[in-house]
Formats: C-alpha cells, structure tokens, sequence
C-alpha cells in the first residue's frame, strides 16, 4: 500500500494506491508543523500508518531558507577566503541601477573562519593545515553555540584530504556538511553556497524526518528530491539541499507518466497551488539544470528545471505606491486563507475573485469538506474595488487578469525565453488552483490544447507515488573534447562514479544514466548533454553533434572554437513498474450537468451573469464531449472551460481540452 504526501503552503495532498485502485485527498496544511496535516489527513483516510509505504514531498528546507529561519551556522573554508559567500560572482541583476541594492549577507564575519593551509590547481598538497588553529576551531564552536558547519576548501573537488581533517576534527554531535560530500564541482562559490545551505537546513530536516518517523512509523519512508527521484529519509537528512525542490518535482515525474499514456511528448507543464505556480517544459522527459538558484544563492546540483513564481490561489490583491493593483506574491496561506475561507483573512485572493465571478460555485466544499463565503469575498472586493474606482465584479475580473498575466509570463521564460514556440506543445495542468486559469493561458500563448490529468489537484503527490529511487552523483574534470585521452578519462571518471553509488546504494540492481557539462573553451556557461545509459562505450563525435544541436537551440547560433568537457555526471537508479490507471469503458451520448451555476462577467460597467452547466468529473466517461462555457467539479480541483472550448476524456481518464477557434 502506497500513499503519497505533498506538503503545500496552503494545502497537503494524499493519494493512496492499492489493489483496489486510488484515492485522492486533501487537508488544510499546517505551516508550523507539517506533521500534523499528514497524521490528520492519514486518519481521516482510514488507513494504518504502519502498513504504508509513504513517499512524502516536503517544504521543511525550501520554507526555511525562504524564511531564513535556518539553524546558526559556522563557514570553514581557507585562511583569505572568508568572505567567499559575501563577495560572490560581483555579477549585477541590475547592470545599469545606480543604487543598486546590496546582496545579502547570510552570515556575519565572526560566522566565517579561514584556516591556513591550501591544496593546490592540481589536487596537490601545496600547505599542510594548521593544525593547531583546528583544535582553537572546536572551542570557538562551542562558544559560539553553532548547530553545524559548512567545510569548502579550495580545490577539494580534486583532493578532499583537508576537508576530511576538518571534519573529522569537529564534535561528533555537530552537524558537518563537507563540499566534497555534497558537490564535488569546481567553482568555489557555487560549491560554497550550496553546502552552507546544506549545514543551514540540515539539522531541521533531520529532525522534522525523524518526528515523522516517530510520530507515524511507517513501514517504509521515502522523500522525494529535486531530481525527480526518491531516497531514504536518512540520506535526505544528511543532503536536506537536495529537497529544494521536492514537492513540485513529482508534479513533473507524474506529467512524464501522462506524456507517454498520450504519446505526447511536447508539454508545458502548469501547476498552480495555492501559494505558488511552478511552470516547466518537457521534450519527453522533465529537463534538468545545474544552475537553480534559491532566494538568492546559486544551488548548483543536478535538478529538474522548474521555474516558480508567487501566484497562487492565495496570492494576495494590493495597491502599490503608484496606485495600481499588483497581485502575489504575497500569500494569504492556509492561516488566515483567503477571505472566503472565513478564518479571518481581510486582503482579497485570488480564490475570493474565482468565487465571486461563480468560476467556483458559492455551495462548493474546498477539499470536499471546506466551505466557502461568498458574502464575504464580496464584501472585500467592495472595499478593494472603491480604491481603485471598481465595482466588485470589475475588481475580480482584474485581479485574475494580473494573476494570469504573471502565469503567462513565467511560461514565456521556460519555451520563448529558450528558443521554443508554445503553440508546438499541450498545456498540461494540475494543482488545486490550476483548471481555473489553464485555457485563458494557453489563449495567451498561442495554445490550442489542454491537458487536464486524472487527479490533478493532488497531481504532485501521485507523482510520488512514480518516482523512482535514486541518486546523483559529479566529478569536475576539465578536458578537451578532441584529446586522444578524453575517451580514456571519461571511460574511468564513469566508472568511479558507478562504484560510489554502488558503495552508498548497496545490494540494489542500479541503472546509471550518464552526462556530461560542456562548453566552447572561454565560455562561461555550460550545456548539459546526455550519453547513452548504460556501460556502452562514450562515443565522441555523438557528444559534439549533440552540444552542436543544443547549443544552436539555445543561443542560435555555433562558435568555431574547442569544446570542452568540464564535469562528469552520474544518475543511479533502481527501476520500477510504472505507475498504471485503468482504462475506462468509453460510451457515446452528451453528458448530463448535475446542476447549473451562475458565472458572472464584467463588461464595463454591466455586470452580466449567465447561467452555466457544471458536470461531476466522476461522472464522465470516454466518449462523452463538453463545450463551453462549463465547469467540472472535483474535491480537489474545478476546472472552467470557457466559450470556444471543447472538452473530451481519453480511455484513462485525463480532461483533453482543445479551442474550436
């Protein structure tokens, strides 16, 4: 029995697989312990904690970096080097702000201590440490009442034999997060930020995992990590960087199932929630990046490439200095909620305008169990609107214009931004919120289709349920693609990367998948470029084919340079049956509404309120078609579709919306 949990800012989702089929639920999250919504949602589901094999995505290291509510962390790193997480790349966001604003510190002066002693360019001791400065080191943690320390030495990606002293010197209580252990990658900052973020969030998750464990004892307990994959939740709190982004990567594993059921393999993935939307684009599988980036600081590990944005259901309307609405990315929650939750948020939503404009019934239960107040949404918009010279319904109708203008926005980053046309592809959306907004997107973009899946309002948690076990593994060596040698070395760098995930994942039948970061010598940036899987011998000439090819896609154009190998990539992982849904029995005839709701539009300064079918998705079956304007009703998710759309089911269940325009 597996159940899949994803912990959201405003909402914790459950989907439960068995014998018997699947099961979706959904529970107000609790922010400040996230524990409790996953015991609540559990019991309310009926099931034995103990029995369960739980795959959870959590927000425990995303909420407190995000929040700086971290532990208190000391930086060890090379005498001179002190202040390596200050200076950074002296890269400007802002290339031509006079005042531009100072980047901030995460740590103080005395947080940072150097230690003579170097390793030098080649790996080579160049300078023993001082060994008497390590013992002054472990006083001056006790003094200082620090609950772990990040270690990243220079050049240790080549030779960690210093960073080994300083760990092994530490207390044996302390929580250490050495670079070599967390990304061995040249680049000190980068390396750098992502292990003071690793020693930041660590002990948090270590203990949040461990309460977990406590609390619900599960038969086994997975978490999924940013890579799309699953580990053990002793691993994950020794690499709690690694869960920066784990609950919207099984949003992605799922959208990959849904791909392949469809034989579709250009989506836009949408995933709107009630906090956040996180926008990503597939070509067959979720692409990966090296290069994401958290609340400032770079997190160089291999990750699915997912770009995120506060615009939620949640996301709060306001009026900026200039007198213009803004909508996000501020967030109402879970507490207080929107307004019309009636738990005493006062700042409208976007929830409270779907509400109002009947995109959301006013009789409808959020999560089958939460009831909405209309008459309060309205009551707020009133106030909202006559700052701004409204009515209510005009007030409404603008907030979800500005929401899904930022929507549109952030999907114009992850296709035009990369040299992609989203009217190649099919929006694939899910999330509470997202089948609210899917087809006013896609007209932006230039979509014709829509892909609503088979529980999208828990999409992220069956996703879970998908991920498969794994790990990733890196070696920095810088190597010319043309040398006689470069077969040689990669051929010996793979294989020592197999014997570490072999070393850490023992006695599990692994499947490696291979990659490569290459540049033109003198650039930059790098491009990620996959190898075949497996032990076949590294083929050359189909490497520089491919980095042609991506670089093309990419910059648009080629350079007549060398091209160079820079780090070696590793993906162990144990293979498993893919996660299935039954095929439906598909019948002909229209389907019947189970009611009619009003929906109401704003056109100047009318207000004109139609009357409009709503069909129970459980009720639908292959064969039948919708066209709009209508809306499908769920627990866990609504979907509105629009006039000039049409809606059908494929055999296993999944909403194909297409425009008739």
């Amino acid at each position: 029995m597996f159940l899949g949990v994803d912990t959201g800012g405003t909402f914790t989702d459950f989907v439960y697989y068995s014998a018997q089929g699947l099961r979706f639920h959904k529970v107000l999250s609790t922010p400040t312990d996230p524990s409790l919504a996953i015991e609540q949602g559990i019991a309310e589901m009926g099931l034995q904690a103990d029995q369960l094999h739980l795959v959870h995505g959590s927000t425990v290291a995303t909420n407190a970096v995000l929040e700086r509510k971290g532990v208190k962390t000391l930086f060890v790193t090379n005498a001179g080097f002190e202040d390596l997480l200050t200076i950074g790349r002296q890269t400007r966001a802002e290339l031509y702000q006079l005042c531009p604003e100072l980047p901030e510190q995460w740590l103080g002066r005395d947080d940072c201590v150097g230690l003579a002693g170097r390793i030098d360019a080649a790996g080579a001791p160049a300078e023993p440490l001082d060994h008497g400065a390590l013992k002054q080191l472990c006083g001056y943690i006790r003094a200082g009442n620090y609950d772990a320390v990040a270690i990243c030495m220079l050049f240790s990606f080549l030779n960690p034999a210093h960073e080994r002293e300083v760990a092994a010197a530490l207390p044996e209580h302390l929580f250490a997060s050495a670079s070599h252990q967390v990304l061995a990658e040249y680049r000190e900052y980068e390396r750098a930020a992502t292990t003071f973020l690793n020693a930041y969030v660590g002990p948090l998750v270590q203990r949040y995992l461990r309460r977990l464990q406590h609390v619900l004892s599960p038969k086994y307990l997975y978490v999924m990590h940013s890579a799309g994959g699953v580990m053990q939740a002793e691993a994950a709190g020794e690499h709690a960087v690694r869960l920066l982004l784990s609950g919207p990567a099984g949003g992605l594993v799922a959208a990959g199932r849904v791909g392949r059921q469809l034989h579709t393999d250009q989506l836009l993935t949408f995933d709107m929630g009630g906090t956040s939307t996180d926008v990503a684009l597939m070509c067959g599988e979720p692409l990966m990046t090296t290069e994401g980036k958290l609340a400032g600081l770079p997190v160089s590990l291999p990750m699915l490439d997912i770009h995120t944005i506060g615009a939620g259901g949640g996301s709060q309307a306001w009026i900026d200095e200039a007198g213009l609405p803004q909508v996000g990315p501020q967030s109402a929650g879970a507490f207080p909620g929107p307004v019309c939750y009636g738990r005493g948020g006062e700042e409208v939503t976007v929830t409270d305008a779907n509400l109002l404009l009947g995109r959301i019934p006013a009789d409808a239960r959020l999560a089958g169990s939460l009831p909405l107040d209309r008459q309060a949404a309205a009551e707020a918009f009133e106030r909202y609107g006559r700052a701004l010279g409204l009515t209510p319904l005009q007030a409404a109708r603008a907030v979800i214009d500005i929401a899904e203008e930022h929507m549109a926005g952030a999907l114009r980053v992850v296709s035009v931004q990369k040299g992609y046309d989203p009217g190649d592809f099919s929006l694939l959306c899910f999330g509470g919120a997202g089948g609210l907004h899917a087809c006013a997107l896609a007209e932006k973009l230039s979509m014709r289709k829509v892909i609503i899946p088979v529980a999208s309002g828990a999409f992220s948690a069956l996703g879970m349920l998908a991920g498969r076990q794994q790990s990733e593994f890196s070696r920095t060596r810088c190597m010319d693609a043309a040398h006689a040698d470069t077969v040689v070395q990669l051929t010996s760098l793979f294989g020592e990367l197999s014997d570490e995930a072999r070393q850490q994942m023992p006695g599990l039948p692994l499947l490696f998948e291979r990659r490569v970061d290459m540049r033109y010598a003198g650039q930059g940036f790098h491009l990620l470029i996959s190898l075949p899987d497996g032990n076949e011998p590294v083929d050359i000439a189909l490497l520089l084919e491919r980095f042609a090819r991506a670089h093309r896609q990419a910059y648009g154009h080629l350079l007549d340079r060398p091209v160079e190998v820079i780090t070696v990539r590793l993906t162990a992982c144990v293979d498993r049956t893919e996660l299935a849904w039954p095929t439906m029995q598909s019948v002909g005839g229209e389907a019947l509404p189970s009611t009619f709701t009003d929906v109401y539009a704003a056109v100047g300064d009318v207000a004109t309120a139609m009357s409009v079918p709503a069909y129970q998705r459980s009720a639908l079956l292959p064969g039948m078609q919708l066209t709009g304007p209508a809306l499908v009703l769920e627990d866990i998710a609504t979907t509105w579709l629009p006039a000039g759309w049409q809606l059908q089911l494929s055999p296993h269940g999944h909403l194909l919306l297409e425009t008739l325009v």
